[in-house]
């Protein structure tokens, strides 16, 4: 990937409101290249979506929480059984890893007891779900998704 894409790519990221003209201001380049390359990258499946972050403790949810899940074999694949659980409110993402686990789930609640209630009752209800484990966050430290291949934020 050329520098210049990646770029483009990295202000995206940072701020997807960027206007054509401040990134190419920021870049040195014609808004009209700037705009045929953005076109590009959302053709090319690159760009998957435009979204914004929420503050979820503003909107009353205090808790964050990574779930264990060991998968069960039953009628249902372990695929199937994680695309269940992504499916039930306050789940933000879910994986399916290797090790010993077998899905990884990013949830929140309004506090502990609505995050203890959801497994119990939500999550551990749907087949294929043998045991979890549940983990609290207590402080989040960094969550960036923005790529850089160099490690250096020149954008500031």
């Amino acid at each position: 990937m050329k520098e210049k894409d990646e770029k483009i790519l990295i202000l995206l990221q940072k701020n997807s409101r960027i206007s054509l003209k401040e990134i190419a201001k920021k870049l040195g380049m014609p808004i009209s290249t700037v705009f045929t390359k953005i076109k590009k990258f959302e053709e090319e499946g690159l760009i998957k979506k435009y979204s914004l972050e929420l503050d979820e403790k503003k909107l009353g949810y205090t808790v964050k929480a990574f779930v264990l899940v060991t998968y069960k074999s039953n009628s249902k694949s372990q695929e199937e059984v994680a695309k269940e659980i992504s499916k039930l409110p306050f789940v933000e993402r879910v994986y399916i890893i290797a090790g010993q686990w077998d899905i990884l789930v990013e949830a929140i609640g309004k506090d502990v007891e609505d995050l203890g209630k959801w497994i119990t009752e939500k999550l551990r209800e749907i087949e294929g779900v043998d045991k979890t484990q549940t983990l609290i966050v207590l402080k989040k430290i960094k969550e960036s998704y923005v790529l850089s291949s160099k490690g250096v934020d020149v954008f500031n």
